[in-house]
C-alpha cells in the first residue's frame, strides 16, 4: 500500500476539488453558532452519563458495544473528545426548541410538504384516449392499475407496475403533486396533462408526519442553515485563503 501524505493544504485542496467544501463548511458554522449561542438562563442536560444515553438513543444504539464500534469509525475514541462532543449535541436540541419557540407549528405546516410521504400509481401515455380507455377500465375494475401500467406506461414506472415512493409532496410534477396533497386512499384520478403526458394516478398510502421531536431536529436543522449562513461563508472564504 502507498504512502498517504495528506498535508494540510492537501486535504484543504482535496475539499474544494470533490465540492465537500460547502458541507464542511456548513457543518462547521453550525456548531460554533450553537457553541456560541446564549440561551438567556435556560440550561440543558449536562450530566454525561444522561447524555451519552441520549445519543445512543438518537443514533440507535443499543449497546456500549455499539457505542465504542461508533466512536472508533468516527475518531472519538478519545472520552474528552467525546464528551464536548455529546455535550454539543446536548446544547443543540436546547438551541433548537428555543429557536423553534413560538414559530415551530407555522414552520411545520410551511414544510408539511417536504415532511409527508405519498406512495402512489401512475400511467403515463401520449394518446388521450388511451389514457380515458384506462381509466374507465381501472375504474370498473376491469384491469389492474399495475398491469395496465406495466403494459402501457411511457415511463420508467412500467418497470414498478405503476407504482411510485413513498416520496415527498415536493418531488412529482405540480399538476401531480397537487391533486395528492388532498387525496384519499385508493382515489383514482381521471387523466389529466402533465407536460406532454396524459397522467393517470391513483393515491395508494398517505404517510402523514407529525409535529414531533423528529420533525422538530429537521426543521431546527433548515433554520440553523439559514442562520450561519455568513458564518458559512466566512469559513469558505478562510479556506480558500489558507489554500
Amino acid at each position: 500500500m502507498n504512502q498517504i501524505d495528506l498535508n494540510q493544504k492537501t486535504i484543504i485542496q482535496r475539499l474544494f476539488l470533490y465540492e465537500l467544501d460547502g458541507a464542511f463548511a456548513k457543518a462547521e458554522a453550525e456548531v460554533q453558532f450553537v457553541n456560541n449561542y446564549s440561551l438567556k438562563g435556560k440550561k440543558w442536560n449536562i450530566d454525561h452519563i444522561e447524555q451519552k444515553k441520549d445519543i445512543m438513543k438518537d443514533l440507535k444504539i443499543k449497546s456500549v458495544a455499539e457505542l465504542d464500534t461508533w466512536r472508533k469509525k468516527h475518531k472519538l475514541t478519545d472520552e474528552k473528545d467525546f464528551e464536548i462532543f455529546v455535550e454539543y449535541l446536548s446544547k443543540r436540541k436546547v438551541v433548537i426548541a428555543d429557536i423553534l419557540e413560538n414559530i415551530g407549528e407555522s414552520l411545520y405546516l410551511r414544510y408539511k410538504d417536504r415532511l409527508d410521504r405519498v406512495l402512489y400509481s401512475l400511467i403515463r401515455v401520449q394518446s388521450e384516449n388511451l389514457a380515458y380507455k384506462l381509466y374507465y377500465e381501472i375504474d370498473a375494475n376491469e384491469v389492474e392499475f399495475g398491469d395496465a401500467a406495466a403494459h402501457y406506461s411511457c415511463g420508467p414506472e412500467a418497470k414498478t407496475q405503476g407504482i411510485i415512493g413513498p416520496v415527498d409532496l415536493t418531488t412529482p410534477h405540480p399538476e401531480i403533486a397537487g391533486r395528492l396533497r388532498t387525496a384519499s386512499a385508493r382515489q383514482l384520478f381521471a387523466p389529466f396533462q402533465a407536460d406532454q403526458w396524459h397522467t393517470i394516478i391513483r393515491l395508494e398510502y398517505r404517510f402523514e408526519s407529525e409535529y414531533n421531536e423528529q420533525t422538530k431536529q429537521f426543521l431546527g436543522g433548515l433554520l440553523l442553515g439559514s442562520k450561519t449562513a455568513e458564518i458559512t461563508n466566512e469559513i469558505s472564504d478562510y479556506l480558500l485563503q489558507k489554500f
